[in-house]
């Protein structure tokens, strides 16, 4: 796909992006940057108090898929942050992914670019919370179709750019292993696969505290899937895609119906995909963790270039 098929807002914004064949497109630039670069450092939430983008708005990347039109939306690549401990005011701590199917309206956030008024700065907040944490919102048809659908190649890309993100900020070699990771010392299915990837490579990728990277630009499977794991909980690409699919597919009208002593509903849980160890799963054993079940097994059958991963 050539440059001409970019998103108009991307083009605009000359944001560095990666793109799949099939009409995924995803900014490198997060929306943090994006405003600092334009000098908008804060932004006032919803009392009026000033907040640091950087602290709120460091982790949060454009994407896009084409429906027609563009619709555009926002995923999460978080690292593991320790602004809480540090005594700093930002949006979350915990490392992971968060795919968001609701639609974002890029004019607002071009408004406040253009114009960063009070006004128009605390407005682009109220849209970033509304699209990923707001209750009571509802997905965008295109966007539920494109990751429903086995055959899209987004959810592999928006893994690999997050394994890069991880691996770029190894420091002599050595990436430490979240802090989740280290407090679910009772996830066997975690451990053990991490044991069993140590052995299919020969060596030690990961310790349970430490992932070793030999070339942070250039990370062979063995590094990748050790990155995925501690980070994500999912132990395989093709895991890692079913999870977003499997939320995708539970953007139903049924869905909507609250659960007894739940408090929400499933809809709630499924309109925005989280991939962390500390999520809390929308049933008991996830299918998507199982690499035997029938959504692993689609998802690795239609990527078998993800094979080996």
């Amino acid at each position: 796909m050539s440059n001409t098929n970019l998103p108009p807002r991307f083009r605009e914004l000359g944001l560095p992006s990666v793109h799949t064949s099939d009409g995924f497109w995803m900014s490198r630039k997060s929306v943090a940057d994006i405003l600092i670069d334009k000098n908008i450092r804060t932004f006032p939430n919803d009392r009026g108090e000033e907040r640091e983008c950087g602290l709120f708005f460091d982790d949060w990347h454009l994407y896009a898929v084409e429906d027609g039109g563009w619709i555009h939306s926002l995923v999460k690549l978080r690292e593991q942050e320790h602004d809480k401990e540090e005594g700093r005011i930002g949006d979350g701590d915990t490392p992971g992914v968060t795919v968001s199917f609701i639609a974002f309206q890029p004019e607002i956030f071009m408004k406040c670019l253009e114009s960063p008024t009070f006004e128009n700065r605390q407005a682009l907040n109220r849209e970033i919370n509304r699209v990923v944490s707001l209750r009571g919102q509802h997905h965008h048809p295109a966007l539920k179709a494109y990751f429903g659908k086995t055959e899209s190649a987004g959810a592999y890309l928006i893994a690999e750019e997050y394994v890069r993100k991880i691996a770029l900020l190894a420091e002599n070699g050595r990436i430490p292993t979240p802090d989740a990771y280290q407090k679910a010392k009772k996830d066997v299915r975690l451990r053990s696969f991490i044991e069993e990837n140590n052995a299919a490579a020969g060596y030690t990728v990961c310790d349970h505290r430490f992932i070793f990277t030999r070339d942070a630009d250039s990370l062979n499977p063995f590094e990748k899937l050790a990155i995925l794991a501690a980070y994500t909980a999912d132990i395989s690409f093709p895991s890692f895609a079913a999870e977003v699919q499997y939320h995708a597919c539970f953007l139903t009208a049924p869905a909507r119906i609250p659960v007894p002593f739940l408090g929400r509903s499933i809809y709630d849980s499924a309109i925005r995909a989280d991939m962390t160890i500390d999520d809390c799963e929308l049933e008991g054993p996830a299918p998507y963790h199982n690499l035997n079940s029938h959504w692993v097994r689609r998802q690795a059958k239609c990527h078998p270039e993800y094979a080996v991963f």
